[in-house]
């Protein structure tokens, strides 16, 4: 029998027993529309990560006081250090061959109010290079320049979009005074929003003030908790070895004793996110296949119940010289086309699924080629393997007590 004709007389078969053969397809189109789906999603995240860590600076090194450690994936500092100093910070962006900008800061919960309206706000005292290291711009108004830090007693503050609409709401801040701590600071600019980073905190919820201002009219502080250096580009590890030299020799820290900082590359830590999201990708992903192989479970049990149902016919198509051969392609081949019509259904409903999740969760949308060959191909297999075996008990009846059979 050509393979043209088999294919025919498969796909006929398959329609003639249509309610049968979708219910046998339902399971791989779930399967397939999981998988497609799920990977999205994880794919998706990947994505959010990488573009999360390129909006937060590139070659951006953090110089924490004390030692971190991570507990459940977020970085926690041990002790109360106070070593850490904006003089270090200016030390580091003294001439050093590998560093671009430093930016020290030191952050703090405080009220903020205007008029009837407060809120509890992340205030942070930096330097106008902090917006270049974390990548940040300014939307309307401006940011505070290096004379503004300099003079410490002048009061000015750049809002994130987060911190206007829980104190302004709709109301411009720009030229209006708000009240940190019960300090009345000049409202000049306004953020871009950026949205949560990837410890699922909200960067736009906050203030920015001059470090000088801060430290000594709010935090009442003299040392600071972090320092930001953006490295020159590809020169990461370079500037690291030149800080961590730095800070030794000023903090007068003799070889072979622990440091009292701490620096963290943005790319180890770009690199321990995406391991994470691939790790939740491949789990997902494996899920998703044992689906697809449920789907071919009951492919496998509709072919039996089909191969009962039609032992007559068998026996009649080996009465008139029909092969072994020929009922094996057959049924095998009902198998298939059962299995790939449900993969590509499937497929269809996994990218709509993926759409609508990446919608709803504000993340990336990402259908990769990979995902959808992957989850064709599992679908192709899935159909030839739990297709063979009824194939095989077809083939095995004998023709005679077949057309005996009523």
């Amino acid at each position: 029998m050509k393979l043209r004709k088999a294919v025919r007389n498969a796909a006929v078969s398959a329609w003639r027993q249509r309610k049968r053969s979708t219910l046998a397809g339902l399971g791989v189109t779930v399967g397939v529309a999981v998988l497609v789906a799920m990977v999205s999603v994880g794919q998706g995240a990947e994505q959010a990560v990488l573009d999360h860590f390129r909006s937060m600076g590139t070659d951006l090194v953090v110089v924490t006081a004390g030692k971190v450690v991570v507990v459940a994936g977020r970085p926690r500092q041990t002790g109360n250090v106070t070593t850490l100093t904006v003089q270090d910070a200016e030390a580091l962006g003294d001439g050093l061959p590998h560093v671009r900008l430093v930016a020290p800061v030191q952050a703090q919960k405080l009220p903020v109010k205007w008029r009837e309206l407060s809120s509890q706000t992340n205030i942070v005292g930096t330097t106008p290079a902090y917006l270049s290291a974390k990548n940040a711009r300014v939307r309307t108004g401006r940011g505070f320049e290096e004379e503004e830090e300099l003079r410490g007693a002048l009061r000015v503050a750049v809002l994130g979009p987060s911190a206007v609409a829980n104190v302004f709401g709709d109301t411009s801040p720009l030229g209006e005074t708000v009240r940190i701590n019960k300090i009345p600071f000049e409202v000049i600019g306004v953020l871009e929003a950026r949205g949560l980073d990837s410890l699922g905190q909200d960067q736009d919820d906050v203030v920015l003030v001059p470090v000088s201002t801060g430290l000594r009219r709010l935090f009442n502080l003299d040392h600071v908790n972090n320092i930001y250096v953006q490295a020159a580009p590809g020169q990461t590890a370079r500037a690291i070895e030149e800080v961590r030299e730095v800070l030794r020799q000023r903090h007068r820290i003799r070889l072979g004793k622990d440091e009292d900082f701490t620096l963290r590359d943005q790319a180890q830590a770009l690199g321990a996110e995406m391991e994470a999201a691939r790790s939740f990708t491949g789990l997902i992903a494996a899920v998703s296949a044992v689906a697809l192989l449920i789907g071919g479970v009951g492919i496998l049990a509709v072919m039996l119940i089909a191969i009962r149902e039609r032992t007559k016919e068998i026996g009649l198509r080996r009465a008139v010289g029909a092969t072994t051969r020929d009922v094996l392609l057959q049924f095998v081949l009902e198998a298939l086309i059962i299995s790939v019509l449900g993969g590509f259904v499937g497929l269809g409903l996994g990218v709509a699924a993926g759409f609508v999740a990446s919608r709803l969760g504000n993340w990336p949308y990402v259908i990769s080629t990979g995902s959808v060959l992957l989850a064709l191909g599992v679908s192709t297999v899935v159909g030839v393997i739990f297709g063979a075996y009824p194939a095989r008990r077809a083939v095995r009846l004998d023709p005679t007590a077949a057309l005996r059979s009523a």
